[in-house]
């Protein structure tokens, strides 16, 4: 009888996370990458675990303090003004590609991004569209893929 319910429980919901890369790949050549291809850092810059909340309409993430002081990192100086890589997956399921971006930047992207967050009260980041505007943007929205918000659901993490 024990092993029948254990066998029909819902299998543990796939972690959802944002790695950067562990090679030098230009955030100007992500389109043409084959994802599954690149090399990505571990562990991951952010887990599912460093999420307070996930914000579906926005796709604001509100983040623990020790997360959102790594992100915080990423943009000491030199200033990376062409983006630092990072890919989004649920589980081993790589999702989509992005570029971490400093607001301080001249130089326009065609991908998502996040910028970099100013307001430490907040602890939080936003996944947007192009930089250094959506107009940037060309091509599908990848941010409310299924598998994310399916994941995001399951930890409790999800907000509408």
């Amino acid at each position: 009888m024990l092993a029948t319910l254990l066998a029909c429980q819902p299998p543990e919901p796939e972690p959802f996370s944002i790695h950067l890369l562990a090679d030098e790949v230009p955030a100007a050549e992500l389109s043409t990458c084959d994802l599954s291809k690149l090399e990505l850092q571990e562990p991951p810059i952010v887990s599912d675990n460093d999420i307070i909340s996930y914000w579906q309409a926005t796709h604001e993430i509100e983040l623990t303090a020790e997360a959102y002081e790594r992100i915080q990192e990423l943009y000491d100086l030199p200033v990376r003004v062409s983006g630092m890589p990072f890919v989004v997956s649920v589980g081993r399921e790589r999702i989509y590609a992005g570029a971490f971006w400093t607001p301080l930047s001249s130089l326009s992207f065609d991908g998502v991004v996040i910028i970099q967050p100013l307001d430490p009260s907040k602890r939080s980041i936003t996944i947007e569209l192009g930089y250094p505007s959506p107009q940037a943007f060309a091509g599908p929205d990848p941010r409310s893929d299924q598998r994310i918000l399916r994941s995001l659901q399951a930890k409790g993490k999800l907000e509408q």
